[in-house]
């Protein structure tokens, strides 16, 4: 009885050793599969057993076997070896040890590797086990998000520019140094505080309004200016541009902002316009004053013409008929700059009527006809019959003039110009074109522009280049009054050129 007892407790055992076995057959493949290393060693070193994976994270072949041979030397930090054999010693298990490690190649990897200490009955070390998770990527990924947040936060704090973060209740959670200064607050201070607390009342409804808006257009994000107060309670104008980030849900639950002071700017632009202000005084108080003598120079001129015309020598019928020429030019030029002072001191609100602008077209080119035969420039109308539209017909009509007069002083003679009229929508499009001598891309920005007067002096053209470089800048505010845009187009030097202008129906 006792020998099979014996005999049973052998098969036991062998069973129990073939058990052990599969299993950790089973684990090796488990862990093979979860690209996770494996291996197990005695107490000098030498590997007794490990998985496909373990040479395939030191850069070998999957199946090399390694069982026999010493542990790879796969420590970078030989320093860093010693203490986790001291640790692994001590209390018999590592878990999650992030270590710098080396490949075959020299290539440095990042491994979590988990370490366990085998012990005899007596307990006495006898193997120690290791897997190994290649976790390269991951600290990379980690190292490269540390140093964008750190560098966006030198940037944050280096910013010369306020930059704000709040909550969607206004109050105040994160700012760089320069929102400090600006403010005069202490950060401790300014944590306590809600954006209503720094902005005057009379602000207030605005923001609210801006806020709903952006919200409920669904763009989150904007550009304005208003005010801040000061901690010394001083206000200053600012210009915020602001945006608002959701949570994820998609809910709003955070708004930045970057501020600027623009006191500077106030005092520069205030500066201009008192100096743009005192120009426009100027030309048209010089304007007046040119305007009575010229008066009697071209009356006395004519006067003296009419009345005496048969008494007088060619020679000073010539003299005075340029004098008249010439007041009558120094005319046109002090209407000019009459014009565009005054629609540079008030906002010109033009008188809207019912007119036909076909039959306008006619009468400006009628009424240019002597010069365009005297060019011997060639005149092609595409306009419709007639078309009533709601313009003030004085202003127009200088739009017009301006524009064909241009047509015809910048083209050389023997040159063509063709008006076109063409409807879109609920508008009218009217362009002025010619073969004429064109424009460079420099010219194309500054035409529109106060005295924006292109100089053709010595290019040995033959062309009428009297003018004072104000007439598209007055057109141009005449048209954008109206509601229309002004613009042209050229091919480029010696290419013509098509001005076009629009106005509402």
């Amino acid at each position: 009885m006792l020998k099979t007892k014996i005999i049973s407790g052998k098969q036991l055992l062998l069973s129990s050793n073939k058990d052990i076995g599969d299993n950790e057959v089973n684990t090796l493949k488990i862990l093979t599969n979860l690209d996770i290393g494996y291996i197990k060693v005695d107490n000098e070193g030498i590997i007794t057993k490990h998985n496909l994976t373990y040479p395939k994270i030191f850069g070998y072949d999957s199946s090399a076997d390694l069982v026999g041979t010493k542990t790879l030397d796969y420590w970078l930090n030989p320093e860093e070896k010693e203490k986790i054999r001291r640790k692994l010693y001590k209390n018999g298990i590592v878990k999650k040890y992030i270590a710098t490690a080396k490949r075959l190649d020299g290539k440095k990897i990042f491994l979590q590797i988990n370490f366990q200490l085998n012990k005899n009955f007596n307990g006495n070390p006898i193997s120690s086990e290791r897997t190994f998770i290649d976790v390269t990527q991951r600290i990379m990924t980690e190292q490269r998000l540390k140093e964008s947040g750190e560098k966006y936060r030198r940037l944050f704090e280096s910013s010369t520019d306020g930059i704000v973060s709040t909550d969607m209740e206004g109050r105040l959670i994160d700012f760089n140094k320069a929102f400090l200064e600006m403010l005069g607050y202490s950060k401790e201070e300014l944590l306590q505080l809600n954006f209503r607390d720094i902005t005057p009342s009379k602000w207030h409804e605005m923001d609210d309004n801006l806020l709903f808006k952006q919200l409920s257009e669904g763009k989150g994000r904007g550009v304005y200016e208003k005010e801040y107060i000061r901690k010394d309670g001083t206000i200053f104008p600012i210009n915020i541009r602001f945006w608002i980030l959701n949570d994820e849900q998609g809910d709003p639950n955070i708004m930045w902002a970057i501020v600027r002071d623009i006191t500077s700017w106030k005092t520069i632009d205030d500066e201009r316009k008192e100096l743009s202000e005192l120009k426009t005084e100027f030309l048209r108080r010089a304007s007046h004053e040119l305007k009575t003598p010229l008066i009697s120079i071209k009356g006395f001129s004519e006067l003296i013409l009419s009345s005496y015309k048969e008494e007088l020598n060619p020679e000073v019928i010539s003299n005075l008929t340029e004098i008249i020429k010439g007041c009558r030019r120094l005319q046109t030029i002090i209407n000019d700059l009459l014009h565009a002072s005054r629609l540079e001191t008030i906002d010109p609100k033009p008188r809207l009527e019912e007119e036909d602008l076909t039959f306008l077209i006619k009468y400006c080119v009628n009424e240019l006809k002597s010069v365009i035969v005297k060019r011997r420039h060639s005149v092609n109308l595409e306009v419709h019959d007639s078309l009533i539209a709601r313009f003030e017909k004085e202003e127009i009509h200088d739009v017009i003039s301006n524009l064909l007069i241009n047509a015809i002083k910048y083209t050389p003679p023997n040159g063509k110009i063709n008006i076109k009229m063409e409807l879109l929508e609920d508008t009218v499009i009217i362009s002025v074109s010619d073969n004429g001598i064109g424009f460079n891309q420099y010219q194309k920005n500054s035409i529109f522009k106060q005295f924006g007067k292109i100089e053709r002096y010595g290019q040995g053209l033959d062309l009428g280049i009297d003018g004072t470089g104000l007439g598209l800048y007055i057109s141009k505010r005449i048209v954008e009054s109206h509601g229309g845009k002004i613009w042209m187009e050229s091919e480029g030097i010696n290419q013509g050129s098509t001005f076009y202008f629009s106005i509402p129906l």
